[in-house]
């Protein structure tokens, strides 16, 4: 008797075991797959395209590639000598100008003077005519002083803001042209994540959700906050898509897959550039808040195990 019962008793263990581990299996697979997570998620900055407004040989290069520089730091320098000697003649141009008005203003002031009595009305007018037109080389000529000065001044290549020099292509004796973009500079302070969702998830996240980034390659966990919603994406695919707008390309072009929609997280504490911009992560959207994290049932952190490993 006691032999039977305690068999009934291991059958009965037994199968309650195998239906709890179903149980919990069942309730992670359904946490896994529908609740609001990517690993399709990539670091990104604020990235400044510099180029030069002027043309000209590169007589000085300040800086070395990935080198973090300052605020209105000196990057390179474009050929100073030939734009000072513009302004200089620009100068004289102006110069010349001014004292050339101040004679045709005397004139004009003193055949006005004199009236219709001394001389005819025609050599008055041509004198005020003449006065007109040399004051307007004058304002032409200074225009021109003003924009040879500024030339000057964006000879010298400066960093819109504080942040890491990166794709450094300028070197010592080369020819630059206006507008060719010589070099990349990363914001610092501006680091942030785009996770691509997809539009099945996107009920289970809002702004202001909490998110939980860990790179590829690391275990390290980093705090973020859900900033926004693309409010439209494109696919490369099709030909009827929105310009401007962030495209998106589907890995199966046979399958109806769900789209992906950009979701950009704030994080809590910049990182720099431990993680540059374009590295890969994984983004899982925890809830309103941090607590909502601490308070997960058993079943999703077992989902949160699985993702790591899967």
């Amino acid at each position: 008797m006691k032999t039977l019962i305690r068999k009934i008793s291991r059958t009965a263990i037994t199968l309650i075991l195998v239906i709890l581990a179903f149980v919990a299996i069942f309730r992670a697979w359904v946490y896994y797959t529908e609740s609001p997570w990517t690993r399709d998620a990539r670091f990104s900055a604020d990235v400044v395209a510099i180029a030069p407004d002027v043309s000209g040989l590169i007589t000085q290069v300040n800086i070395k590639d990935n080198q973090l520089v300052n605020k209105d730091q000196v990057l390179f320098t474009i050929d100073q000598p030939r734009y000072q000697k513009a302004l200089e003649e620009a100068e004289a141009d102006v110069a010349y100008y001014k004292a050339l008005a101040s004679e045709k203003r005397r004139e004009a002031g003193r055949r006005n003077q004199l009236g219709i009595q001394a001389m005819s009305r025609e050599e008055i007018d041509q004198a005020n005519n003449v006065l007109q037109t040399v004051e307007h080389q004058l304002a032409k000529a200074q225009a021109t002083r003003d924009l040879a000065r500024l030339d000057l001044d964006r000879t010298v290549i400066r960093a819109p803001a504080a942040g890491w020099v990166t794709n450094l292509n300028v070197f010592n004796g080369e020819f630059i042209t206006r507008g060719s973009t010589a070099v990349a500079l990363v914001k610092k302070n501006s680091f942030y994540v785009l996770a691509y969702l997809e539009e099945t998830k996107l009920e289970g996240v809002r702004k202001g959700y909490r998110a939980e980034v860990t790179p590829l390659g690391s275990n390290r966990v980093i705090k973020g906050t859900v900033d926004s919603i693309a409010a439209g994406v494109t696919n490369a695919s099709s030909s009827n898509d929105a310009k401007g707008m962030a495209t998106i390309d589907s890995n199966l072009e046979w399958v109806r897959l769900a789209q992906r929609v950009p979701v950009r997280i704030h994080l809590d504490e910049q990182q720099d550039n431990i993680w540059p911009a374009g590295t890969t992560a994984t983004v899982v959207i925890t809830g309103e808040k941090d607590r909502d994290a601490q308070n997960m049932t058993f079943f999703q952190k077992l989902a949160l195990r699985l993702r790591e490993f899967g």
